[in-house]
């Protein structure tokens, strides 16, 4: 089970110490805004360790497993905003960051260069933005003297292992990472059928293309024969 105060914890413990960076987005001294949120995802244990830190469509994949839809007002510390149209909110297309309440975000972004806390108008309201709540509900009991909050987090499901798909520059070769091993795809159908395996499995089947996410994936994992 998740924590959800290790998941906010791990923006603030960074809030103004770290850069903003898409080139150089896995850290330490800087992230952008979904790897930030992947990041603080797998400390927290919502995600298992060595989850790739994906994006903004790798969020959207996670809608009905990990992340549950919610309204805007239902809002509260710990939720989950992604901005950004379905399919193409890739790069500058698209945003995400956490809620610290019903009208504050925490978030690693361009204009603050770091992670920052600001309101959510005019941070989230510019792209179509969708809300989530991390596996479970909030249900709040009320009595005449004091009201508590808690948190109820359903099991998560199995995921297995990461699943990736990438291309170096200048390489018409696909690569296949499973956990700590990639491939080489062979043909087109080939990956048409990993695609659709993929999307049933949750994962987006973006064809990462970063110098910077490749030599990552070569430093953990190796090629298969």
């Amino acid at each position: 089970m998740g924590d959800i105060n290790k998941f906010i914890n791990w923006f603030k413990t960074r809030e103004g110490k770290v850069t903003y960076s898409m080139a150089n987005r896995l850290g330490p001294n800087s992230y952008d805004c979904s790897s930030a949120v992947f990041y603080a995802l797998i400390e927290a244990g919502f995600l298992p360790a060595g989850t790739w830190p994906g994006n903004t469509e790798s969020l959207y994949a996670l809608e009905g497993n990990l992340l549950t839809p919610i309204n805007r007002s239902q809002v509260q510390a710990g939720d989950i905003f992604v901005a950004g149209i379905k399919g193409g909110s890739l790069g500058a297309d698209g945003h995400t960051g956490v809620a610290l309440s019903n009208n504050m975000i925490i978030h690693c972004n361009y204009a603050g260069n770091g992670i920052n806390t600001t309101g959510i108008s005019n941070n989230t309201t510019y792209y179509p933005c969708h809300w989530y709540r991390l596996n479970g509900v909030t249900t709040t009991n009320s009595s005449s003297n004091n009201t508590t909050t808690k948190i109820e987090t359903k099991p998560k499901k199995k995921r297995g292992n990461v699943m990736l798909l990438f291309r170096a520059a200048n390489d018409p070769k696909v690569y296949f990472l499973v956990g700590n091993q990639y491939t080489h795809v062979k043909n087109q159908d080939h990956l048409d059928e990993i695609k659709v395996m993929m999307e049933k499995a949750g994962y987006d089947t973006h064809i990462h293309t970063s110098l910077t996410q490749i030599e990552y994936i070569k430093k953990i994992a190796k090629e298969g024969k």
